[in-house]
């Protein structure tokens, strides 16, 4: 029987400095990965704790057994009565059970009996192996498994990673074990801070493993190195009188980048606040990867915070360096910033047919185009100005060709926003460009402005009746234009701001500015499926969700189906409901064989039994009050009055009558029943 015991792994596997951008979803990866790699092997453990920092990864595994536990494995094979042939050798069943089994002689077989008769059954003690034999291989296998875009080779070796690999670490409470990474036999020894520590570090166990990397200048702890940044970063902000912007994917990329975090401030010059805050944002976060501060008001100030790798005797050099490096970046923002003020956007809207947007869809001429025919027809329905939200839909891209977007992509329509105000344009205009990307990611801002709402709603369109059109809609795995996200936006801009608008409407709309034959309907559908993920994302269920989209109604003004939706999800929550959808079920149950196209009107005259004559007074009755109503739920208070009379007419009524127009009224009276309900949802689906 093996022994089992428990102690602390470390594994840590040392590199040249790795992405920034990929780190902390490589650590993500890792810990879960390990965890669950080690629950597949069965070795019992409390915690898988994971570490990083920009030349190295690692996992702390505590209370790890040393040893699989010992199994007494059964396996079934044919029964007694098909094991044998007649001269009792072997038949084929058996035969291949055997050799699945690794034996070649019966007799290893046992006999199991129960009242469904006999079978051979191969019994087994597996002995569970230990962590010297399993680590090795699960190391590997969690290492290739992580999320990896390019590996490299390096030196003659064929193996790949994502940077060469320097050392490594496999300790099991004081012992080393035997393993080998990328050509690295494993140790104890791990490196410090690469200018801030002697170099080599000797572990003894895997508990001190935090401890010895902090006496050796590495927070080697991703959250706690981040934490230690922010509280820095909010030191610094609150010395300053002043307000850190912290976004956090920048926050995650810095943590990513250094082992002993410093925090250091700087200035620029304030004669580039000229220049649009966006501008020098982004030049100080992708160009140095800076903090920016901002005064009570929100304004940028002219300081930044940078986050070094050492911490310097001599600080301010540091900072003086850094402020060195910045000053001509922020001077060539202000540059192309004055050279594109020197011609207007309408000036430069000629360039745009020079840049493709798809071959087969033209260039971003046409698109722009095509954006603002569809933006001023939307106005004209949603009651925006068609006059403002055709220049803006027009002049939205343009500044695609400016220099200030060439060197910062991510200002597109932000930049033509301010260029529009410069070149004079109605400030509705300039708002609708600046508004028309949003939202850029889930759950991110709206367009303010009616006007920019149409432009965004036409230009994602565009994108998505285009690319259908020409048969290139997103797959499960490629959705290079991000139509997923672009549907959203739209369904999201018509719903939270109560757009008016017709999916079927918007959606030909778009369709006839491209000038081809293209369908509307496989968009309109893939529009509602993509609404259908959103909503059970939001907590409402496909049920509730379907029983809307089946509705006589189905679901075309997205902000009226809104409300219908919302007003169903909560009245699917009183009891009431449960005898409503029973009710339903029941009556789509016995109308499936029934010909809806030849419904005719009921004939009261051949009414029989006084519980007809109650339903079918009120259905008329709720008809004229539904028609009335406005709201959806106080259309589904309003059914909710039918509950009573539908029961005691199933209670009273045969509706399958033998006579053939007795029969026949009946239906006409339940298809008349089940219309009311479906033209609010239908109710069958609901579980």
């Amino acid at each position: 029987m093996t022994e089992v015991t428990h102690d602390d792994l470390l594994f840590e596997i040392g590199t040249e400095e790795l992405p920034p951008k990929a780190l902390s979803k490589m650590l993500r990866s890792l810990e879960q990965s390990f965890a669950k790699t080690l629950q597949q092997a069965q070795l019992d453990f409390d915690s898988v704790k994971g570490f990083a920092t920009p030349r190295r990864l690692a996992i702390v595994v505590r209370k790890l057994a040393s040893a699989q536990l010992d199994q007494n494995l059964e396996r079934r094979g044919p029964a007694l009565a098909a094991a044998f042939n007649q001269d009792e050798t072997p038949s084929k069943a058996l035969l291949g059970f055997m050799r699945s089994c690794g034996i070649d002689d019966a007799s290893q077989l046992e006999k199991q009996v129960s009242d469904k008769g006999t079978w051979l059954v191969f019994r087994q003690q597996k002995t569970g192996e230990k962590i010297e034999e399993l680590l090795p291989k699960l190391l590997q296998q969690n290492l290739a498994a992580l999320p990896i875009e390019r590996k490299m080779r390096w030196g003659s070796s064929r193996e790949e990673f994502i940077r060469p690999v320097h050392w490594l670490v496999l300790l099991y409470g004081e012992r080393i074990l035997p393993g080998n990474v990328f050509g690295i036999s494993s140790g104890n020894i791990t490196k410090g801070h690469r200018f801030m520590s002697s170099g080599d570090i000797l572990l003894d166990t895997a508990v001190d493993y935090e401890e010895k990397l902090a006496g050796a200048n590495v927070v080697v702890d991703f959250e706690k190195r981040k934490s230690l940044i922010r509280e820095q970063l909010k030191q610094i902000a609150m010395d300053q009188s002043a307000k850190m912007v912290i976004e956090e994917d920048l926050l995650d990329e810095v943590t990513a980048l250094v082992e002993w975090p410093v925090a250091l401030i700087g200035s620029f010059s304030k004669d580039f606040l000229q220049v649009p805050e966006e501008a020098l944002v982004s030049a100080m976060q992708s160009h140095q990867r800076y903090f920016h501060l901002v005064d009570d008001s929100g304004s940028l100030i002219p300081k930044f915070v940078t986050v070094a790798n050492i911490e310097s005797t001599k600080p301010q050099s540091v900072v003086n360096g850094n402020e060195r490096v910045i000053a001509p970046r922020l001077a060539d923002a202000r540059f192309f910033f004055e050279q594109d003020k020197k011609s207007s956007l309408a000036a430069k809207l000629e360039r745009l047919s020079q840049v493709v947007f798809q071959s087969s869809l033209g260039s971003y001429a046409d698109k722009a185009k095509r954006i603002a025919s569809v933006a001023s027809s939307i106005a004209s329905i949603t009651g925006a100005d068609a006059a403002i939200s055709n220049r803006a839909g027009l002049l939205c891209k343009v500044d695609l060709v400016t220099d200030m977007v060439s060197e910062f992509p991510d200002l597109q329509g932000i930049m033509g926003g301010y260029y529009a105000e410069n070149d004079n344009e109605p400030s509705g205009v300039a708002e609708a460009i600046r508004d028309h990307y949003l939202p850029t990611q889930s759950g991110g801002d709206l367009p303010k402005s009616l006007e920019g709402q149409c432009v965004a709603i036409a230009d994602k369109l565009d994108t998505l009746t285009g690319l259908f059109g020409i048969g290139q809609p997103p797959t499960g795995s490629k959705d290079p234009y991000a139509l997923r996200r672009q549907t959203l936006g739209i369904v999201r801009t018509c719903i939270e701001n109560a757009l008016p608008l017709r999916l079927s409407e918007i959606v030909g709309l778009a369709n006839s500015a491209h000038g081809k034959d293209f369908s509307s309907e496989p968009v309109v559908s893939y529009m509602i499926d993509r609404m259908e993920n959103w909503y059970h994302d939001e907590g409402i269920p496909s049920d509730c969700f379907n029983a809307i989209r089946m509705g006589n109604s189905s679901i075309d003004d997205m902000a009226e189906a809104h409300m219908r939706l919302l007003a169903l999800q909560e009245f699917r929550q009183q009891p009431e409901c449960q005898s409503i959808v029973a009710s339903n079920k029941r009556i789509a149950n016995i109308l499936k064989k029934f010909d809806s196209s030849e419904v005719g009107n009921v004939d009261r005259s051949l009414f029989i039994d006084d519980q007809e004559h109650a339903l079918y007074d009120a259905l008329s009755n709720l008809s004229q009050a539904l028609n009335k109503t406005n709201t959806a739920k106080d259309k589904l208070l309003l059914l909710e009055q039918l509950q009573a009379p539908i029961d005691a007419y199933f209670e009273a009524v045969m509706v399958m009558a033998d006579d053939d127009k007795t029969r026949r009224n009946r239906l006409i009276t339940l298809a008349e029943t089940r219309r009311l309900f479906l033209d609010v949802a239908d109710f069958s689906l609901l579980q």
